[in-house]
């Protein structure tokens, strides 16, 4: 049997002005909602599992995003990803004066002693500690840092700025801003590149650094010669092919007549340097020289020309276009 139900057109508008009624209250509700949103994008990642780091004396298991991160003459990179040292390198007063407005309030870590202290490392209260070299630990002393905070140490953080920066951003979950800082990097070089074409073709470059008691003819492997040979693609002067590519050699006057580079960058390492300079600029093997006749030498700054990172590298760009640009 069939039935069959008629519904009456009073009862209809009653039920739906009902419906109406409850929807707008569920709307109102949803409304007033006290959910709440998804938090703001700081480029940090968080790290919930344990990873692991191999490194040159060991390895490291992070299951934690590190906030009190020491890493002694490696600022750079960590200001570059967004991140405040807890603290930072010192010779005695010297620091590295191009990082300084951004780290004037963090504590110094003094290295004039002769290396990294345990007792000034432990102050700083790190949670991860990254060292730029092995020199900066033998064996006992890792023991002794990792027994404050686990110790990422590398061989050589200076040679490969990028891969230092990337191994970086992985232990603090900051890997998407080292990767757009690399970006930013290339695409700088690419541009500089471009601008200098019309000055440096056919042109030879040298760096000298002068300390206290010595002029050094700077490498190609290292801090600015990086920048000047492989980035900027500029052409090393013979001598520093021969007698500096891997490693600063000493520049005496004797040698000095054969640096006929066309452009010579100048690197004045403190104002007790000054002297040294003085006696070379007065001599006339130095006043002979092409660079200087054409009145193309440039002093630079010592403090990130010998450094390395994207701050300091992009900075030293900065300087060699306004030097060669006209």
């Amino acid at each position: 049997m069939r039935y069959k139900f008629r519904i009456s057109s009073t009862f209809f508008l009653t039920a739906l002005t009902i419906l109406l009624l409850i929807s707008g209250c569920g709307s109102k509700a949803d409304n007033n909602s006290t959910t709440p949103s998804a938090p703001p994008d700081t480029g940090t990642e968080t790290n919930s599992e344990p990873k692991e780091f191999k490194h040159e004396l060991g390895s490291i298991q992070l299951d934690f995003t590190p906030q009190r991160i020491v890493a002694p003459y490696l600022e750079d990179a960590l200001l570059t990803l967004g991140i405040k040292p807890a603290a930072k390198w010192s010779y005695g007063e010297l620091v590295q004066d191009y990082l300084e407005q951004d780290l004037q309030d963090v504590p110094k870590l003094d290295f004039s002693g002769g290396g990294l202290n345990k007792e000034a490392l432990l102050a700083t209260n790190p949670d991860l500690v990254v060292l730029y070299t092995t020199n900066m630990a033998d064996e006992e002393a890792y023991k002794q840092f990792s027994s404050i905070a686990p110790t990422y140490v590398f061989e050589d953080a200076t040679v490969d700025w990028k891969k230092t920066l990337e191994v970086i951003g992985q232990m603090t979950g900051t890997s998407a801003k080292a990767e757009q800082a690399i970006l930013d990097y290339d695409k700088k070089v690419v541009q500089a590149k471009e601008q200098l074409k019309p000055f440096v073709d056919n042109k030879t470059f040298a760096v000298i650094r002068v300390k206290p008691k010595e002029v050094q003819l700077m490498d190609g492997s290292y801090y600015s010669g990086l920048v000047l040979y492989s980035d900027l693609n500029l052409t090393p002067h013979k001598l520093v092919k021969e007698l500096s590519w891997n490693r600063a050699q000493p520049l005496s006057l004797e040698i000095l007549p054969q640096l006929d580079a066309d452009y010579i960058f100048v690197l004045v390492q403190g104002e007790d340097s000054r002297a040294l300079l003085t006696d070379y600029e007065n001599s006339a093997l130095w006043r002979n020289l092409p660079a200087v006749k054409n009145g193309q030498v440039f002093e630079m700054p010592s403090n990130y020309w010998m450094a390395s990172g994207a701050i300091a590298n992009t900075k030293k760009i900065d300087d060699i276009l306004n030097a060669l640009v006209k």
